[in-house]
């Protein structure tokens, strides 16, 4: 029998740390199971505006910074993703868009989550789909995982 350890892993390469890991990985557990997947390899890496901005260049043919990335590496219904988070793109952001940090963070975590699970964004109708899922997640963190 074959078995496999699932895992949600953060790493922070920039001041920014997140302080509520625990909560944070059950909910996107939570998350992945409501959208059908289970979750086999999820690792969040936390870089600067420099960083991210280079990823973008190397694999998206985009030069400038974005708040997410996330590489797909998923088979069938298991998760397994490699994301990148600039926090400092996220800060503003949540100014930009009278959110607060913490919703904002939630927002570019499940975001990511939900691009491995099959979402899109690229059109009108699939940002709507996309952003609708997005605020349901982010209340069910407040009401359930806070």
């Amino acid at each position: 029998m074959c078995s496999f350890v699932s895992m949600i892993e953060f790493t922070f390469n920039t001041d920014f740390i997140l302080g509520n890991k625990k909560q944070i990985s059950d909910w996107l557990y939570f998350l992945a199971k409501s959208e059908g997947f289970s979750i086999k390899n999820l690792h969040y890496n936390f870089v600067s505006a420099k960083k991210i901005q280079s990823i973008n260049r190397q694999f998206l043919n985009h030069d400038y910074p974005t708040d997410v990335i996330a590489f797909d590496y998923c088979e069938d219904k298991e998760l397994s993703g490699e994301v990148f988070v600039c926090q400092q793109i996220v800060e503003q952001n949540a100014s930009d868009y009278l959110q607060t940090i913490e919703n904002e963070t939630l927002r570019v975590l499940c975001h990511a989550l939900f691009h491995l699970c099959g979402h899109k964004d690229k059109n009108s109708k699939d940002l709507v789909v996309i952003r609708s899922a997005e605020d349901k997640a982010i209340a069910t963190f407040h009401s359930t995982y806070k």
